[in-house]
């Protein structure tokens, strides 16, 4: 949670350079939830929906920071079958409060529309974005193995009961690509994108229990305000 309120904060010190066009976002959107290192998962429905932050740094760079409620939903396979030999499932997945910060990379439908020496954004463009984000989970669900369990406390080396519950604490990589349109004469913007967001922390606290990391492929529509009146900022330099 520090490392989220932190991230936030670096986020919103941006804002304190006025030479710079700034926009409030709202995003949306829905895709595949799975995780990677677990067998026969299969995957579910993952919706998200939150409010950013983005600031022009550069002329073609742009610094965007979310804050996203994330929810996932998916099955674990629990290794029985039932008795006309299907596959038994239990719901896993959760619900996550997740934070990506990103740095975006414009590439113009028309060149010549970045004016030199300023900052400012093109009628249309596409880019390219990626960057680390950190998640909290506000209810998670995992599949723990009974027998498994059972095992370790028969060979006198039991599992914790605090590591048979889910690891709330998620660490990651965020990527995307999308295309943004200016609408209202420059003063929003939309936008089309996809993004793959890659968990780096195991959700189980014991490996004893299995692996498994977060892995969701979205897409989403989003709608920029911007918070400054000028469509180009000049630079001394």
């Amino acid at each position: 949670m520090k490392k989220i309120i932190l991230s936030i904060v670096v986020i919103l010190s941006f804002s304190m350079n006025s030479n710079a066009q700034m926009w409030l976002t709202y995003k949306a959107g829905g895709g595949l939830a799975t995780v990677s290192g677990s067998d026969g998962v299969q995957a579910g429905l993952a919706v998200f929906s939150g409010l950013g932050y983005k600031h022009q740094i550069y002329k073609r760079l742009i610094v965007e920071g979310d804050v996203l409620f994330d929810i996932r939903a998916l099955d674990y396979y629990t290794g029985y079958l039932d008795s006309e030999n299907k596959k038994i499932y239990n719901a896993g997945g959760g619900t996550y409060i997740q934070v990506p910060l990103t740095i975006q990379y414009m590439i113009p439908f028309k060149g010549k529309e970045l004016v030199p020496y300023r900052i400012g954004q093109p009628s249309s463009y596409w880019f390219i974005e990626g960057g680390p984000n950190f998640s909290y989970g506000t209810a998670v669900d995992i599949f723990v193995d009974q027998t498994i369990v059972d095992n370790w406390i028969a060979q006198d080396n039991p599992i914790s009961d605090s590591n048979l519950k889910a690891n709330k604490i998620d660490v990651g990589i965020t990527t995307g690509v999308g295309v943004n349109f200016s609408i209202r004469e420059g003063k929003s913007r939309l936008i089309l994108g996809t993004r793959a967001n890659y968990g780096l922390i195991d959700v189980y606290k014991d490996s004893r229990l299995g692996t498994a990391t977060n892995l969701s492929i979205v897409g989403y529509l989003a709608l920029d305000f911007s918070l400054t009146k000028r469509k180009h900022i000049r630079h001394r330099w």
